[in-house]
C-alpha cells in the first residue's frame, strides 16, 4: 500500500511539472498562476501546494525534472558496452539537440523572462548545479575518447563544444535548413576531433584551466545589452517575413505592424500604448522569434521614456 501510494504521488508530481512545463512555455512564468496549474491537473489548489511550497520551488523542479530527462537519456547510451567511447558521444549529442528540440518553447519563454525581467528568483545560481555536473560528464567523456593527454585542453574543448552546440543548435530552429540531429551530432564530434588531435599534435599553451571555467559558472551572466538600433532589426523582419511566412494574411499582418512600429520609432515622442500593441501583434510567428525577441529588448529605452 505504501509502494502504491508513494508511485501515485511521483505520478501526481510529474502531471504537475508537465503542465507547469507547458504554461511556461506559452505564458512565462510570472503571467502563469498555480491555480492555473491546479485546474489544468484537476486538483485543488491545496493539493498543488502539498507537492510544491510556492511558484519558486515548482519552477526549479521544472529544471530539475528537464536536467534529469537529460541524464537519463545520457546514461542510457552510456550503458551500452558495445558502443565504442566516439560513437557514444555522437549519440549523447545527438541526445542533447532533440531535448533542446523537445523544450524549445519552454527554453525560449525562459530567456525572455531573463532578458525582461532579471533573474529574481535567482534562476542562473541554481542552474549552476546542473551545470556542475555536466562538467564532470563531459570532462570523463573527452578524456575516455583522447586519452588522459587531454587533461590539459580539457576545459578550452568544453568551451569550444559549448559555443558549437549552442550555435549550431539555430540551424535546428530554422524552417529552411532540414538537417538531422544525428548528422549534425556527428559532424559536431568530427570538428571536436580535429581540434583535439591539434592540440595533442603541437602542444601549445591552454588558454584557460578548469579552476577558471569553474570560477566562471560561479559568475552571474550580464544581461544583454543592446548593441543595434530597432530600425536595423525591423528591416531584417521585414526581409525575414517576406521569406519566411507564407500566409499572405499573415505577412501582410506583420509588415503592416513592423512599419506602423517603424513610424513611431521615429516620431518626436513614441507612444507607449501603439509600441506595446504592435509587439503584441507580432507574437508567435514561426521562424521569427530570435529577431523579435532582440526587438523587444531593443525597445525597451522607448518604453521606459
Amino acid at each position: 500500500m505504501k509502494d502504491l501510494l508513494s508511485t501515485k504521488s511521483e505520478e501526481k508530481k510529474k502531471l504537475i511539472l508537465r503542465t507547469a512545463m507547458q504554461l511556461f512555455a506559452i505564458k512565462g512564468v510570472p503571467a502563469t498562476s498555480m491555480q492555473e496549474i491546479a485546474d489544468i491537473c484537476g486538483m485543488s489548489k491545496g493539493s498543488l501546494y502539498l507537492q510544491f511550497k510556492s511558484k519558486e520551488e515548482l519552477e526549479h523542479s521544472v529544471f530539475d525534472y528537464c536536467y534529469e530527462m537529460l541524464q537519463d537519456h545520457l546514461l542510457q547510451v552510456e550503458r551500452q558496452p558495445e558502443l565504442p567511447p566516439r560513437e557514444k558521444l555522437c549519440r549523447q549529442v545527438e541526445v542533447l539537440l532533440n531535448l533542446v528540440l523537445e523544450l524549445r518553447e519552454f527554453l525560449m519563454m525562459q530567456l525572455k523572462d531573463w532578458i525582461t525581467n532579471g533573474d529574481p528568483n535567482h534562476k542562473q545560481h541554481f542552474i549552476k548545479k546542473h551545470n556542475d555536473q555536466l562538467f564532470i560528464f563531459g570532462k570523463e567523456k573527452l578524456i575516455s575518447l583522447y586519452g588522459i593527454d587531454i587533461s590539459p585542453y580539457i576545459a578550452d574543448l568544453l568551451m569550444l563544444a559549448n559555443g558549437m552546440i549552442s550555435s549550431y543548435t539555430q540551424l535546428l530552429f530554422h524552417p529552411q535548413v532540414a538537417i538531422e540531429t544525428s548528422r549534425l551530432a556527428s559532424h559536431l564530434v568530427d570538428l571536436l576531433d580535429v581540434t583535439a588531435a591539434s592540440l595533442l599534435r603541437d602542444r601549445p599553451q591552454p588558454l584557460i584551466s578548469e579552476e577558471i571555467l569553474t570560477g566562471l559558472s560561479h559568475k552571474q551572466p550580464c544581461r544583454m545589452q543592446p548593441s543595434r538600433h530597432p530600425l536595423q532589426v525591423i528591416k531584417e523582419l521585414k526581409t525575414a517575413s517576406e521569406d519566411l511566412l507564407d500566409d499572405p494574411r499573415e505577412r501582410k499582418h506583420v509588415l503592416e505592424s513592423l512599419q506602423i512600429l517603424e513610424d513611431e520609432i521615429a516620431a518626436l515622442r513614441p507612444r507607449h500604448a501603439i509600441i506595446n500593441g504592435m509587439l503584441g501583434n507580432l507574437t508567435d510567428f514561426w521562424g521569427l522569434e530570435n529577431q523579435l525577441l532582440e526587438l523587444k529588448v531593443l525597445l525597451q529605452p522607448y518604453l521606459n521614456k
